[in-house]
């Protein structure tokens, strides 16, 4: 009789272990199935955000396409006149080409710079020094720059008055867009005068040799630079108007 009053306590406990592991794991379900639920609905708001925004940047596209299209229009209309219009039509396109807003092409010549190939153990402890950083892009397009390139592009994203060009992590971004190396600089101009100053006793691409960077200069007749990618838009900044002087 008492082991059977034993056997029935042992078993009343291993059912109630049981039941009370149920019991957690049925709480442990919901909740999960409850979290499931919620991120499902934040899921579908992202994907009904991520839909009117792109809406919204079709119905932009579609407008600037429009807008395009009146200006060749007009630039048309405007280079078979004579006089003011068609001296309008060619400040435009140059003011174009400053902005970054069309497709270039020219002699020039075309950087490519890449990481150094000297690792820890020939004299380096930190490999940061064998990367190429922003601030050595930035160098070689500010010396383009100087040397009169008319037009320059990274990894072909069009250099223009607000590109940024920083270091995030192990990318650098040129104009939001993710690059590493090589990269490749283009720059339209003359090529002498840009290869001359590139190679000045002392700047930027001497000082990058000497640190084991790979950097070659190819001049060529012929370069192609595609215009800036981003959207150019002006909210603070307004041109001043000029004051009628007195007859």
């Amino acid at each position: 009789m008492m082991k059977n009053w034993k056997a029935q306590v042992s078993i009343g406990l291993v059912v109630m272990v049981l039941a009370f592991l149920i019991a957690v794991q049925f709480k442990s379900v919901t909740k999960n199935y409850e979290a499931m639920q919620q991120t499902s609905i934040r899921t579908e708001e992202l994907q009904a955000d991520l839909k009117k925004e792109r809406e919204k940047s079709d119905d932009l596209q579609r407008q600037l396409d429009a807008y395009k299209n009146e200006v060749e229009e007009y630039r048309k209309e405007a280079e078979t006149s004579s006089g003011y219009y068609k001296l309008l039509s060619e400040q435009l396109t140059k003011a174009e080409i400053m902005a970054g807003l069309v497709d270039v092409q020219g002699q020039g010549i075309v950087v490519t710079l890449n990481d150094s190939q000297k690792r820890t153990g020939d004299n380096i402890t930190d490999l940061n020094v064998t990367l190429i950083h922003e601030d050595d892009l930035r160098r070689v397009v500010n010396e383009l720059s100087a040397a009169g390139a008319e037009a320059i592009a990274i990894n072909d994203s069009r250099i223009v008055s607000n590109s940024a060009i920083r270091c995030v992590g192990p990318v650098i971004l040129v104009n939001d867009e993710k690059m590493a190396p090589p990269y490749t600089v283009k720059a339209i101009g003359k090529p002498d005068q840009l290869t001359a100053a590139l190679n000045l006793n002392g700047g930027v691409i001497e000082m990058l040799r000497a640190f084991g960077f790979e950097v070659s200069i190819q001049q060529q007749s012929d370069i192609v630079i595609p215009k800036y990618n981003g959207t150019v838009t002006f909210q603070d900044a307004v041109p001043i108007e000029k004051e009628e002087t007195a007859q």
